[in-house]
């Protein structure tokens, strides 16, 4: 006698229930964290449960003496739990394969989603147990007695039954009416799925969705039916039909979907799938060392022991967890290198190639890397890293794989060109569709020639996204044999192109803090360069006081001042301000100092030496460098100035009568090829001095942007009497710094000071 068609068909259930449970388990147990993989896994996790929990009925079922029924509607009695596989469909078709805009809170999403059911299941379990609480409360009444009211009599026996019924009633009534829920729940699945397939550009996408649909359309179908067979006569409203059915309906929608998700390679499903088999092996494993070692170990103990042969067993069970926890890793070690030696051989290339790219320093060696790696894992014959905007085709390309959201074929994109599809926003598909009606020859035309000129010899075009925008792509050329590229390959591709992304991000960011270290270096290096020409202390002077103070900002700027006795009776004094900061402002200043120093015939001469620097200056800088100099000669002995200006700040004279600005000036040096500066003369008073400075001092800002300007400037020199010059630089200082609190300088605060006895 053969085994019953029932049973063979409940084992096929049953695997195929166990592998969609454990490919849901494995895809949750893998670590992934989007939206589009949680969807997936609980829709996967709970459309096995049911072929498992049914298959496992009707298999013990048949194992059993004719009067047990214990396990005979164990379908039935946890509907309410294989039933969250509707509120996941849903969750799948909102987030496969590309995620619904308002899935921002997925979280909040599930639980809305799920909100039905969680109540639908309080109020299954609830129910029953409401019915048992009335019939063991019922028992303690007097409902077997009768009760008199005027002239009739009630009897009141059974009516716990009565009661007990109506709930039991009502919460039937409820669960066949979830059935309309759970069709609705499917169907706006099947409606968000099928809009997916009509707007997605990605034909391999297309394809897949296609599938999806088709499972999908059947698992309803099938699910209805179950339904509807129990309202027809017998033996058709037998309940191994209805079991059949529902299986059927589950195994064909988890099945479609693990099918289309394998092929597609989403999420690298297909070496998740490895994974579920490896993790099946090792529950094997596990399960084998119970039967062979905790179970014979605890009946042996048990039947000598008043300890229950369950607690024995309960213990060995504890202790074998915790003693062989390293030797079960190693099992799951050991079965994972044989189940899957060299079939991944090429994710664990790809995964060291992810390794070096996180390392890479800048876009060639990025470039290089790729080059080098997928020559040698994928074969192909070019591989070029796009991110120039100004490439004739990559603003085309961005846009197009900015649409699909993924990688795609040479074949796929001509076949896009050929249907007049390229730079068509996906709102305007559908549209687009039906005006090409008539039109097609010539757009196909057209539209193919577009797409070869975009294609360009390429294979695979991959984007780089960087929060949800394409900013370039990675485009493969034919393999060497000219061989194609399979979907392992693809998705392999585009997990490497992720981590593409993030690498340019962090290129980005070390470029950022190297150009800050140079920068940092540049002003070390300037400021060494600055005070290289900066003189070390002012000559001792008889009769005068002499005196010099530079406050640097944070950019180093071109402030410059020098001073020297000339003979025994004239001293030169000349500060500068030139355009720019850091090294060339630096190096423009060495200049000046350099030509100050040589030009020996003119150091007596303000505006011949003016003349001679504005020449020099103009032939040996840009346009954009120039500087403001004031140059004077003082003569000792009488306390008279020659001096010329050349578009510096005007400099003051204090005397005890009050605080005079001299206020002849020229252009600034290198504007022009020749400029003829004027000579002019001033008196240094005795028990008065000459204040030079550059625009720094009259510049500082307060934190409100308010400037020290020239009156206060002229109102600090008009209150500190005629001090010493050190005296007078130090008050300036102060008075512009607690006028500015500690705020930054936007420049160096230069001083020069010349007091005469």
């Amino acid at each position: 006698m053969g085994v019953p068609y029932t049973l063979l068909l409940s084992v096929f259930y049953l695997a195929g229930g166990i592998f969609i449970f454990l490919l849901g388990l494995t895809i949750l147990r893998s670590g992934h964290s989007s939206a589009p993989t949680q969807a997936t896994a609980l829709m996967l996790f709970f459309a096995g449960i049911g072929p498992i929990l049914s298959a496992t009925s009707i298999i013990v079922q048949s194992t059993l003496r004719p009067d047990a029924v214990v396990y005979r509607s164990m379908m039935d009695n946890f509907e309410y739990l294989w039933e969250f596989y509707f509120p996941s469909l849903l969750l799948f078709s909102l987030a496969y394969p590309r995620e619904q805009r308002f899935l921002g809170n997925f979280v909040l999403l599930s639980f809305l989603v799920f909100a039905p059911y969680i109540v639908h299941l309080v109020t299954i379990m609830a129910g029953d147990f409401l019915s048992k609480s009335i019939l063991d409360m019922s028992k303690e009444l007097p409902l077997d007695r009768s009760v008199t009211l005027g002239e009739q009599t009630i009897s009141l026996a059974g009516s716990r039954r009565i009661f007990s019924a109506i709930l039991s009633t009502l919460v039937g009534l409820h669960k066949q009416l979830f059935l309309v829920v759970n069709i609705t729940y499917a169907s706006v699945a099947l409606m968000f799925l099928s809009r997916s397939m009509r707007l997605n550009l990605n034909p391999r996408v297309t394809g897949q969705l296609r599938t999806v649909l088709i499972g999908l359309t059947v698992s309803i179908a099938g699910y209805t039916l179950s339904k509807m067979v129990r309202l027809l006569p017998e033996p058709l409203s037998s309940e191994g039909v209805s079991l059949a059915l529902t299986n059927f309906a589950l195994v064909a929608g988890g099945g479609s979907v693990a099918y289309a998700v394998i092929k597609q390679q989403f999420l690298g499903i297909r070496y998740v799938a490895r994974k579920a088999i490896l993790y099946g092996a090792a529950a094997v494993v596990f399960a084998g060392m119970y039967l062979l070692v905790v179970k014979p170990v605890s009946d042996y103990f048990g039947q000598y022991s008043v300890v229950s042969k369950e607690a024995f067993e309960t213990g060995f069970i504890i202790m074998a967890i915790i003693a062989f926890q390293p030797l079960l890793f190693r099992i799951e070690e050991i079965l994972e290198g044989f189940l899957l030696r060299g079939v991944d051989n090429l994710q664990a290339r790809f995964t060291r190639l992810g390794s070096e790219i996180s390392s890479v320093g800048n876009e060639a060696e990025l470039e290089g890397l790729l080059r080098r790696g997928f020559g040698d894992i994928l074969d192909a014959t070019t591989v070029r890293l796009n991110l120039d905007p100004s490439e004739p085709r990559f603003s085309r390309l961005v846009s197009i794989l900015e649409r699909i959201g993924g990688p795609i074929l040479r074949h796929e994109l001509l076949s896009l060109g050929e249907r007049g599809r390229l730079g068509v926003p996906i709102e305007q598909t559908l549209k687009h569709r039906r005006r090409r009606l008539g039109r097609k020859s010539r757009r196909s035309k057209r539209g193919l020639a577009d797409a070869m000129w975009l294609v360009a010899g390429d294979d695979v075009f991959v984007p780089i996204f960087q929060e949800r925008k394409c900013i370039g792509y990675v485009s493969l050329g034919e393999k060497t044999l000219g061989l194609r590229y399979n979907t392992d390959e693809i998705a392999q591709i585009s997990s490497i192109a992720n981590q593409i992304g993030i690498s340019l991000d962090n290129i980005r960011l070390l470029r950022e803090n190297v150009e800050q270290k140079v920068l940092e270096e540049e002003l070390v290096t300037a400021r060494r360069i600055q005070s290289r020409f900066l003189p070390a202390s002012p000559p001792e002077i008889d009769g005068y006081q002499l005196s010099a103070s530079t406050v640097p900002s944070r950019q180093v700027g071109g402030d410059y001042y020098d001073f020297g006795l000339l003979d025994g009776n004239n001293l030169a004094l000349v500060i500068a301000d030139v355009s720019g900061k850091g090294i060339p402002a630096s190096l423009l200043m060495a200049t000046l100092h350099a030509a100050v120093n040589s030009n020996h015939d003119a150091q007596k001469r303000p505006a011949m030496m003016l003349q001679r620097l504005n020449a020099l200056l103009y032939e040996s800088t840009s346009a954009e460098e120039f500087a403001t100099v004031f140059y004077g000669v003082v003569d000792l002995a009488r306390g008279r100035m020659k001096y010329a200006n050349a578009g510096h700040e005007f400099p003051y004279i204090v005397s005890r009568d009050g605080v005079t600005q001299l206020t002849e000036s020229g252009i600034v040096l290198g504007a022009i090829t020749e400029y003829r500066y004027e000579e002019k003369e001033c008196q240094i008073p005795r028990g008065g001095g000459l204040i030079l400075f550059t625009d720094g001092v009259t510049d500082a800002e307060r934190s409100g942007g308010e400037c020290f300007g020239q009156e206060r400037f002229r109102a600090v020199l008009g209150t500190n009497g005629i001090p010493s010059a050190a005296g007078l630089c130090k008050s300036i200082l102060d008075e512009v710094e607690a006028f500015s609190k500690g705020g930054d300088y936007h420049d160096d605060l230069t001083l020069v000071v010349l007091n005469r006895d």
